[in-house]
């Protein structure tokens, strides 16, 4: 045996596990950041301290981004966002616990998806707090209140938001334009416009209270629709308003809104609706007012200002068992 050759072998081959092992140290490394700036590559990134911005702070150029805000804030002077994708489609970004104030808009992904936004308030901006374009988001313990514009706006589909507050905006509470989302365990009061908002098919509000809102509490304008486990009060117009049909609302309580606590709708468009287990009760237009086909069990509908339950024929009969609704 060479073992000179030996030698030189053993060392080029421990060499290179290190350059190896320095490589994939590097990637794995998060990059602190002090200052605003660009975040050019993909990575995780932790604030260090607290961050002041005359326009955009963070600007994410890559996708799969992590921003960790470490209990730190960042705050504007009305202009830009805290954080923000420049019009850039990207996804995968992650920005989490930390606190944004005073920007435009506090989280502008205008054209990015894919995104997770957890344990952030992003509170008092002169636009919206968080402004997501694209789809397939998760938003959890999220905090978006007083902001000029609406609390949170997605324009896609197939979202999850869960433990919401989102009350005092100016636009509105949650505003989602695409279908296939759902709002879990969230609270949306106090907003100048509806609660809740979603355009899209095939979603669902769930554990959710909207109170004192000057539009609708819950509206969801398509079909295919639910509100389940759900309170809506002291509205300024409808309590839950989901006028496209085939929708239901199950185990929900709609009190002392200015409009009808309940309202499925009784146009021709209309098919079906499904109600069960729903208090409606001292609103100042109708309880309960759908198109039938349809059913109703364990309806407590009472000291509505108009007619308790209105059930118009559109389609054939509503089926009805254990109604409270004289």
């Amino acid at each position: 045996m060479n073992l000179k050759l030996s030698a030189r072998a053993l060392a080029a081959a421990l060499f290179a596990m290190l350059l190896v092992a320095g490589l994939c140290g590097r990637a794995a490394a998060d990059t602190a950041v002090s200052a605003c700036g660009t975040l050019s590559a993909a990575g995780n990134y932790f604030l260090t301290a607290n961050l002041t911005a005359t326009s955009d702070c963070l600007v994410i150029a890559a996708d799969n981004v992590a921003i960790d805000l470490k209990g730190k804030k960042i705050t504007g002077n009305g202009t830009g966002a805290a954080v923000t994708d420049d019009g850039s489609f990207l996804n995968f970004a992650v920005i989490a616990n930390g606190t944004i104030s005073n920007f435009a808009t506090g989280i502008n992904l205008l054209h990015s998806g894919q995104a997770i936004i957890s344990n952030v308030s992003s509170s008092k901006n002169t636009s919206d707090g968080i402004f997501i374009g694209e789809c397939c988001n998760t938003l959890s313990s999220v905090t978006t209140n007083d902001n000029g514009g609406t609390g949170i706006f997605i324009g896609s589909d197939h979202s999850s938001l869960s433990k919401i507050t989102a009350n005092g905006n100016a636009g509105g509470g949650v505003h989602i334009t695409g279908s296939r989302n759902a709002l879990v365990a969230s609270t949306e009061s106090n907003n100048k416009g509806t609660g809740a908002e979603i355009d899209g098919c095939c979603s669902f509000v769930i554990a959710s209270q909207t109170q004192k809102n000057t539009g609708d509490g819950v509206e969801m304008g398509d079909g295919d629709d639910g509100v389940i486990k759900s309170t809506s009060a002291r509205n300024g117009a409808d309590g839950m308003d989901l006028p496209g049909g085939d929708n239901m609302v199950t185990e929900s309580k709609s009190t002392s809104n200015g409009g009808t606590g309940v309202d499925l709708g009784n146009n021709s468009d209309d098919r079906w609706g499904i109600f069960s287990g729903v208090q409606a009760s001292k609103n100042k237009g109708d309880g309960v007012d759908m198109g039938c086909r349809g059913s109703t069990a364990s309806l407590k509908a009472q000291k509505n200002s108009g007619t308790n339950l209105v059930q118009t024929v559109v389609d054939g009969p509503c089926a009805n068992v254990n109604l409270n609704a004289p």
